[in-house]
């Protein structure tokens, strides 16, 4: 996962404070990599080759200052997220249908708009956009979560294509079940995180450092050939569904 040399590369991370995204900003910085860092958290990462910004990803002025003030960008991966109510969708009020679709989907098009402005010029750069296996395998209560991951599949598709003229890639990963911040609590119920491996081929749960290593592999050169692609990362979970 840390084999690629980045000496000399700078990527923005958002969500970089917790889950995927910091093991993503950790995967980057053990590979020579300059990383951005930004979250609505303070820094969880001590090294000389990060850079924190404590922000949100909907305040779009607060993500252009700075985006601009970057020299140079080769690489974003827009990883923050939060999940939604838990409710039924004809349960929701507008704001709680709103909040997981202006963080997670609105969220990641200000970030990648504000990037992909810098990259555009160098005529090269890569996106990685984290959604989910909600994108396309659904349960109960999950509407505005689900709705907002399947956005992001849809718009890295939209983003790819037109970034594609620029030498720019754009890519997504969705996650399976996957041990965060976010579902610590779910899965430290021993009960929970048996039935929920039981239905994982690969036989565990996800760990973010499984998600960062395909990240980095789409970060990469030696995915050049690829874009507007959704790759799973979920232990073989969506292909028996």
């Amino acid at each position: 996962m840390n084999n690629w040399d980045n000496n000399g590369k700078t990527f923005v991370v958002t969500g970089s404070s917790s889950g995927i995204g910091k093991s993503c900003a950790e995967s980057l910085l053990k590979s020579g990599a300059k990383v951005i860092g930004i979250d609505v958290s303070g820094s969880a990462i001590d090294d000389p080759s990060y850079t924190h910004h404590t922000a949100s990803v909907t305040d779009e002025e607060e993500i252009t200052k700075i985006t601009d003030s970057i020299p140079q960008i080769d690489g974003l991966v827009n990883a923050a997220g939060i999940w939604g109510s838990g409710k039924p969708f004809y349960e929701l009020e507008a704001s709680e249908w709103e909040r997981p679709i202006s963080v997670n989907l609105t969220g990641t098009f200000t970030v990648s708009k504000a990037v992909s402005r810098r990259m555009i010029p160098s005529k090269k750069g890569k996106i990685v956009n984290i959604s989910c296996i909600r994108s396309s395998i659904f349960r109960n209560n999950m509407a505005g979560y689900a709705a907002s991951k399947g956005g992001i599949v849809s718009l890295t598709s939209a983003m790819a294509l037109d970034l594609a003229p620029h030498g720019i890639q754009v890519n997504s990963v969705a996650p399976g079940f996957t041990y965060t911040g976010m579902t610590k609590a779910s899965f430290d119920n021993p009960e929970v995180r048996k039935q929920s491996e039981n239905l994982i081929p690969a036989g565990r749960l996800g760990m973010p450092e499984d998600i960062a290593g395909v990240v980095m592999f789409l970060l990469s050169d030696l995915s050049d050939y690829m874009t507007g692609t959704n790759v799973y990362a979920d232990g073989g979970y969506h292909i028996q569904k």
